[in-house]
């Protein structure tokens, strides 16, 4: 698994922005793709199962990965572990032509060093009042984890230039959205 180039596509951007609204447009459109599940210490939400959208592990099985050198990239985001394991991207990569992962952009600069040959693309929310109101609105989050997600959003926007693609994600122009990641990935 040397050269991943037009193959694996990371997908990143601030939390609040759009990327699982996105990605799911793009496979309504007919984007074909294996998708990476991030594997992470967090406690399930409501509606959400094994694989769908993460692999759940406690914090010292996770830990346990991460010694035995298992994880591709990992990192502490919001007190919880979130990483990918070597083994969920080789599956996915035999299966696909094309494998998306999903990362924040932490995890996506990892990827960056690791498989310097991949795609970055970013998805940029309009404008911080957009991400804001997002967050609060989905209501997942108290109000402290919020300002955090706030606070490192404004921080990733500022540095936009390390990102191979930027898509910005308009409110309630999704199809157009995803509309221009389908054609990132079919130019490559």
């Amino acid at each position: 698994m040397n050269n991943f180039s037009g193959k694996i596509f990371v997908v990143t951007g601030p939390s609040g922005a759009g990327k699982d609204s996105v990605l799911k447009t793009a496979k309504q459109m007919g984007l074909k793709f294996g998708a990476v599940i991030t594997t992470t210490t967090r406690a399930m939400r409501p509606g959400e199962a094994e694989e769908n959208p993460y692999y759940f592990l406690s914090r010292e099985e996770f830990e346990t990965r991460i010694k035995n050198g298992e994880m591709i990239e990992y990192a502490e985001v919001y007190g919880n572990l979130y990483g990918n394991t070597k083994e969920e991207l080789e599956k996915v990569a035999k299966k696909n032509e094309v494998v998306i992962i999903k990362v924040d952009p932490q995890g996506a600069r990892t990827y960056k060093q690791v498989f310097p040959e991949i795609t970055t693309i970013f998805i940029q929310p309009p404008d911080f009042d957009f991400l804001e109101k997002h967050l609060v609105d989905r209501a997942t989050d108290s109000p402290e984890v919020i300002k955090k997600r706030l606070e490192v959003a404004k921080e990733e926007l500022e540095n936009l230039g390390q990102w191979d693609k930027i898509i910005v994600n308009y409110e309630n122009q999704l199809e157009k959205t995803a509309q221009k990641l389908l054609d990132i990935i079919q130019k490559q």
